[in-house]
């Protein structure tokens, strides 16, 4: 019995064909091309029935990269600036509460804290609806239509006269943010393969941490003007209006599916729906269908992923949202507070990019995605058992604490979609465990209280605590995905990895034999 590992289209396998493959001719679209063609076959023993065809999947390494490449160009920019200015109006509101917007605006005691407890109840609650009609009526219409929403609600954020006021336009701009992430999430995973996730939504999820320093910079110059306005209005100005034209360039510009994208040719078109096939989303183009979107619901490892995400979306929410206050804790002014906050967010982007391609390159999530929280987890407890005075070890424990926090995101959302190939369930998975990272937010905002500054111990032992066990967490999940996939080699007699099955051949799920997870 001979089991033989695909190379044709593999990112990482040789152009050659193996030594047992056959040439052939192949037409599609009445176009000729010459592939190897591959059969991975089980041994006649085994109870496995499927045969993979694997010149089903005709193209070329030099084709596939190509393709890549056009995509990249066409789509990474647009999505990277949209979500930058997503990130900053999520996350400006700690730039503003330095600025003065709390005393401008008469807020009540903890009225800060009420504030992002009112953003983050649409924020979380209106993850799966909004995604549900992304995945509905497309991403075509909902991906510049929330950019646009939340771009106008920031130029009225700028206009509040009262607390009331902060409320109702953060709680409108909560909605329309909700479904913004998980639909980019979603909408990548229709154009690239399960191999290149990771680094795609790294691009657009490192300007989450990116944000931190470019708000930061933008706040240390606009406090600095001399204005009728204040500080605070201006910064909310400048980023609404950077957004609302994001939002009209995105909906001309970005292409909503490789079949309509006029940048690629016929054969390319045809390359890039083999591709998904092969290693990506499994399906094309595919009918919205409801029972197949709430599945996930009785799948046990739904909720191990959920509770995996609301514990690290603890830390997340942290550094989004409390890095300001941290840093405060040093003593220094509003400006260089804010400016102090720029280093350790570029370091954020940093790692969250070379952990993004370290996990594509060697096909693996779960230890990348606790090797990030690690780094949260011990800057905390540097943070809690060092003294405020010691401002040297304080900021090196910023700096883990960001990068730490910020990095997770892209790994857990480019590990769960990669072990579903039902576009539906995909779909609600995002949604849903967007959702529950978002809750996070809620955790943070309850334990970062006025009357724990500047240390902030008791918080920070929390967010510890709670990383720790997400940790124990993550390596038991992954160690148990890796034990499943070796169960199921040793019942068929093969040595295969989740590159070896096509995902178009996995809509069952691990019910069927052939499934492998993508560890």
């Amino acid at each position: 019995m001979v089991t033989n590992k695909p190379s044709v289209g593999d990112e990482e396998g040789a152009d050659s064909p193996p030594a047992n493959s056959a040439e052939y001719t192949g037409y599609h679209q009445n176009l000729r091309y010459e592939t190897p063609q591959t059969l991975v076959s089980p041994p006649e023993d085994s109870k496995l029935e499927e045969k993979f065809d694997f010149s089903a999947y005709s193209y070329t390494e030099a084709e596939s990269r190509a393709v890549v490449r056009k995509l990249d160009w066409h789509i990474l920019p647009y999505i990277f600036f949209g979500y930058l200015f997503n990130a900053l109006d999520r996350n400006n509101i700690s730039n503003a509460k330095s600025g003065g917007m709390t005393a401008d605006l008469k807020f009540p005691q903890d009225g800060y804290r009420t504030l992002l407890c009112i953003f983050f109840i649409p924020f979380t609650v209106g993850v799966v609806p909004m995604v549900m009609l992304t995945r509905k009526i497309g991403p075509r219409y909902t991906i510049p239509g929330y950019m646009l929403g939340w771009g106008i609600m920031a130029i009225l954020g700028a206009a509040c006269k009262n607390f009331g006021g902060a409320v109702a336009v953060r709680f409108v701009q909560g909605i329309f943010q909700a479904g913004f992430s998980p639909s980019l999430i979603y909408y990548l995973t229709t154009f690239y393969s399960r191999g290149e996730l990771a680094k795609r939504i790294g691009v657009f999820y490192s300007t989450n941490a990116l944000s931190g320093a470019f708000g930061g910079l933008i706040a240390y110059g606009v406090f600095q003007l001399d204005s009728r306005l204040k500080g605070w209005q201006i910064l909310l100005l400048i980023e609404g209006a950077l957004t609302i034209g994001c939002a009209i360039l995105t909906a001309f510009m970005l292409p909503w599916s490789s079949s309509t994208a006029r940048f690629l040719s016929a054969r390319e078109k045809e390359v890039a729906r083999l591709r998904v096939l092969k290693d990506g989303s499994g399906t094309v183009d595919a009918k919205f269908n409801v029972d197949a979107f709430f599945a996930p619901l009785r799948d046990w490892k739904l909720y191990t992923y959920a509770i995996i995400g609301l514990l690290y979306g603890i830390a997340t929410s942290v550094a989004d949202s409390f890095m300001t206050q941290i840093v405060s804790r040093f003593g220094y002014s509003v400006v260089k507070t804010n400016l102090f906050t720029v280093a350790p967010f570029a370091f954020g982007t940093i790692m969250m990019i070379a952990t993004a391609w370290s996990s594509d390159q060697f096909r693996e999530r779960g230890f990348h995605l606790a090797g990030a929280i690690s780094l949260a987890f011990i800057g905390c407890i540097i943070l809690v058992s060092s003294p405020v005075s010691n401002h040297a070890v304080g900021y090196f424990a910023v700096f883990l604490i960001t990068g730490g926090a910020q990095t997770p995101s892209v790994i857990f959302h480019s590990w769960h979609p990669s072990n579903e190939a039902n576009e539906d369930a995909r779909a609600f998975k995002v949604g849903v465990l967007t959702f529950v990272a978002n809750c996070g937010g809620f955790v943070s905002a309850n334990i970062f209280l006025d009357k724990w500054a500047p240390a902030y111990r008791i918080p920070l032992i929390v967010v510890a605590a709670t990383q720790g066990l997400s940790i124990i967490i993550i390596v038991a999940f992954r160690l148990w995905m890796g034990y499943d996939n070796k169960k199921r080699n040793k019942a068929q007699g093969v040595n295969w990895t989740s590159k070896d099955v096509p995902t178009e051949a996995l809509k069952a799920g691990p019910q069927s034999p052939s499934f492998r997870h993508f560890v």
